[in-house]
């Protein structure tokens, strides 16, 4: 119901004014006032939204008392006018008046035409008020989340000023997550009318998030809450993650923490929805990050048997421990992929393709068994290698011998096969059937296996050591050692040298 003050010196204007006001619905009038001086009285008390005011009045006119209304606070101003005092109608538009109507035209309905348009007028500033608010709210609710307010932790009076309005008490936070985003405005209707919710902010994280954040009236309410949702996933297929409760404002950061740690729980419990009670997973632990460099020295030396091990294990601890930084835990499976192919396979295009290709297929892995299917198919040769291998032959036995001696120097393919009598061709063939690697990628991994010992056993510089294993070029070096390990010659130096 919108507030209207009523202004007219004349009395019958001005009873039927009020008389037809009040006839017309989602209008009322607050006050009369005969006068200027005596309407900014009820103004100050009754907080009209609307004023419909004659303009020569006597005493304080109406163009003065808009102007003393104006500095007090805001209202919708409708002057009423004669056709000899429209120069003061002119003014008044331009001091702020929204219409004004000739009192020779006044009837009920021109009236409620014209109370209808302001009203329209004030819900819609309302509604955009109230818009803006939200989103500050939601801006704010999304601060909290990325962790911006971690040296402020949130009050009342700072939520309100961010136009939230929780409060300590019971208070909750979740995150949403439908894969293509189409179940989200469902989601975010169902929250926002679910009974008992309380100051409830919901903010769109991406195109497919929701983070939701509110107070319950009890304890009770959270397992209401919990059962709402699950109920209505029969029917939705989103992922929800929800926080314990928490009594504090300022727990709220962790909370909402919480609740995205459990939704992405759902990568490694597939079957489960609905994540509120599971732990929330632990970080990404620096053994498991190790495990690439420990990797890339059993494939250098050429120790499949303990590399398979190794990619086991990794895949082990990860599905055990749930990490839930899955950007990290995909990358890590990445690189453990794309480590041995780099170890196995000779670098050229086709491989960075098969590179890309593999971290595409990971990086869009649903769950934590899609993703370790598609290391594992990486790793398939290298075990059906390792099952099937025989003894070399003597050519290859006897090439890899003087790889192992020579390979500082500048050594070829055909040099070697001419030394065996064999055409490059076949020689070739030979060596890639028995040893699961071209000539070149085994001559690498001979120079990079003899790099990592002098970078952990000696204090040599970079550049004595890259000439050392057979590279004219520190920079090609350098670039070689981080593909193979994962950082540069100088990192792993610091991290791995230890004395003789």
């Amino acid at each position: 119901m919108l507030k209207v003050l009523v202004v007219d010196d004349e009395a019958p204007i001005r009873q039927w004014l009020q008389y037809r006001v009040d006839r017309i619905e989602g209008f009322a009038v607050c006050g009369a006032a005969s006068g200027g001086q005596q309407a900014l009285e009820i103004y100050r008390r009754e907080k009209p939204d609307i004023v419909v005011t004659d303009i020569k009045m006597p005493g304080m006119d109406g163009l003065e008392m808009m102007q003393h209304m104006k500095e007090l606070r805001p209202a919708c101003m409708i002057v009423l006018t004669s056709h000899e005092d429209f120069d003061y109608a002119r003014r008044a538009l331009k001091q702020g008046a929204a219409e004004y109507i000739l009192k020779t035209e006044l009837n009920e309905q021109y009236l409620a035409q014209i109370l209808n348009k302001a009203g329209a007028a004030i819900r819609r500033r309302e509604d955009d008020g109230r818009g803006e608010e939200v989103r500050r709210a939601e801006r704010f609710l999304l601060r909290l989340a990325s962790g911006e307010h971690r040296d402020e932790p949130p009050t009342e009076s700072l939520a309100r000023r961010q136009g939230a309005s929780w409060r300590d008490g019971l208070l909750f936070a979740a995150d949403v997550w439908s894969r293509d985003g189409a179940d989200l405005a469902w989601a975010r209707r169902f929250a926002s009318e679910m009974p008992g919710m309380q100051n409830l902010v919901v903010a769109p994280l991406g195109h497919e998030h929701l983070l939701l954040a509110g107070n319950l009236p009890s304890e009770a309410s959270y397992l209401e809450l919990v059962d709402g949702w699950r109920r209505n996933m029969e029917f939705h297929p989103f992922v929800v993650g929800l926080s314990d409760v928490c009594y504090r404002l300022a727990r709220l950061p962790q909370a909402l923490a919480a609740a995205q740690a459990r939704c992405r729980l759902h990568f490694y419990l597939p079957e489960k929805r609905l994540l509120w009670q599971e732990a929330a997973g632990n970080p990404l632990s620096r053994h498991v990050q190790n495990l690439r460099a420990a990797l890339s020295r059993e494939l250098l030396q050429q120790n499949y048997a303990e590399a398979l091990a190794i990619k086991d294990r990794a895949l082990e601890e990860l599905r055990r421990d749930r990490p839930t930084d899955l950007s990290a835990v995909k990358q890590l499976a990445v690189d453990l992929a794309a480590t041995l192919l780099r170890f196995t396979l000779e670098q050229d295009e086709e491989t960075d393709r098969l590179i890309e290709q593999t971290e595409r297929e990971i990086h869009q892995a649903e769950d934590f068994d899609h993703m370790s299917a598609a290391v594992d198919r990486v790793f398939a040769p290298l075990r059906e290698r390792l099952s099937g291998r025989a003894a070399f032959s003597e050519p290859v036995r006897t090439a890899l011998g003087y790889l192992e001696a020579h390979y500082a120097e500048k050594i070829s393919l055909s040099t070697v096969a001419a030394m065996l009598s064999f055409s490059p061709e076949h020689f070739s063939r030979m060596f890639v059937k028995e040893t699961g690697m071209n000539f070149v990628t085994c001559l690498n991994n001979l120079r990079m296996k003899r790099a990592m010992e002098l970078l952990e056993k000696t204090d040599k510089k970079i550049y004595e050591i890259a000439e050392e294993v057979g590279y004219s070029s520190v920079s090609y070096f350098s670039t070689a050692f981080k593909k193979s390990f994962g950082e540069t010659p100088n990192r792993y130096q610091q991290t791995n040298h230890h004395d003789p």
